[in-house]
Formats: structure tokens, sequence, C-alpha cells
């Protein structure tokens, strides 16, 4: 039997979840009347594929800040309604690495950093801007710190500031902190993350529903 759903966009396709019997996971973007929200779906059968999907929503809710929007548990949205549709492309897929135990909570906003030799921090500096600071004086934690504000600028679709190359903001002027968390890693690491995206899209995309075997 054919399943097909008004999902809305698809922004993200997990083809095989390592972590549950190789399931596929879609992300996938509606508009609403209070903005952008998101779903995640699963066409697999599979008895497990409900608890997933649950673990992943409460991981997007604890690590990257959003909200469950209504009454409805797998429809998520950020506070502040607007899109920033490759901050949750990117949140969903660490979260896809993740088995349900791992996933949850909220990650700082310092980290060591090697190149750096000393911790960054990412300050808030005021309502959804964010800089970013050695611990330790010098060129290399200066020019560090605007690396990282560039690689969040790529992740998160961020203003950098023309005035403070380590300052960094959302257009929406809202509040992302545990977003600013969950992808401080991917930040440091920008072209790790671009490489796993270019290696994903190699092996292909997923057929449509109504192709797909048992375990889409």
């Amino acid at each position: 039997m054919r399943r097909t759903l008004e999902l809305g966009q698809r922004v993200e396709l997990q083809s095989r979840d390592p972590h549950c019997h190789d399931i596929s996971l879609g992300l996938y973007h509606q508009e609403s009347e209070g903005g952008s929200v998101y779903v995640i779906h699963t066409y697999s059968s599979h008895p497990d594929g409900g608890l997933r999907i649950e673990a992943i929503c409460r991981g997007l809710i604890e690590f990257a800040g959003m909200l469950v929007v209504s009454r409805d548990p797998q429809l998520l949205a950020f506070p502040c309604g607007q899109r920033h549709e490759k901050a949750v492309r990117r949140s969903f897929l660490e979260l896809c690495k993740l088995s349900n135990s791992e996933i949850g909570g909220f990650l700082p906003l310092v980290r060591p950093d090697k190149k750096a030799e000393c911790d960054l921090t990412v300050e808030v500096n005021g309502p959804g801007r964010y800089r970013i600071t050695a611990a330790e004086d010098g060129e290399k934690g200066k020019r560090r710190c605007q690396a990282v504000a560039r690689g969040f600028s790529k992740l998160c679709e961020m203003d950098v500031s023309a005035s403070d190359l380590s300052m960094v903001s959302f257009d929406c002027g809202h509040e992302h902190d545990r977003l600013m968390g969950a992808l401080f890693f991917r930040a440091q690491n920008v072209r790790s993350a671009f490489k796993e995206d270019e290696l994903a899209a190699s092996r292909g995309t997923l057929a449509a529903p109504g192709n797909q075997d048992g375990n889409a």
C-alpha cells in the first residue's frame, strides 16, 4: 500500500539511520500562519521508527532550542518563527549520528581549540548577536575567532559584522544560545562538515515513497 502525505518541502534526508535499523528519516519544512515549521517523518513501518523520531525531536528542542508547535509533538519551530533552514538541517544531521540515549542536553558555549591553543567562547552580545573570543590574547587567537565566526555564518546563515569580524548575528534579532552551542564544534571544523555533505550527496538520493521498499 502506498502512503503519500503532505509533509511540505524536504530539506534533508538521512537515507539509512544506523541507530534504528537503517530506516530513512526525512526533515521537511512547512509554512504556517505563525511562521516556518519543521516535521521529521519516516515511511518505514518498523515499530522503533516512532521512538526514533521522538528522540530526534527531543534533541532539536534541547540541543537546538526549538519548540513544539501547537499540540503536535513532531511539529517544531524556532521561538522567533524564522526559517533558519541551514541551521536546522545541520542540527538534524548531527542528531542522526547519535543513538537515542546520547541525544539531549545543552552544549556549552566554551570549547577548546587546538589551532588557537586555548579555549574559545561564544559570548552573547545582544539579542541574536554573538562574539567569538579567545582565552589568550595574540594574533593566533584572533584569527581563529574570525575563522569560527565565518564558520557560523556558513552553517547558520548569520551575518558577520563589518566592524568586528569575530561577531556574528541572526537577522531575526532573537537569541539562539542553544543553537550556537550545538553547532560550535562544526563552526570550528566547517570544512569537514561540507566534505561530509559532499560524500552524502555522492551516495545518491532516496526514491519517492511509492518506489521504496519496506525499510524506507
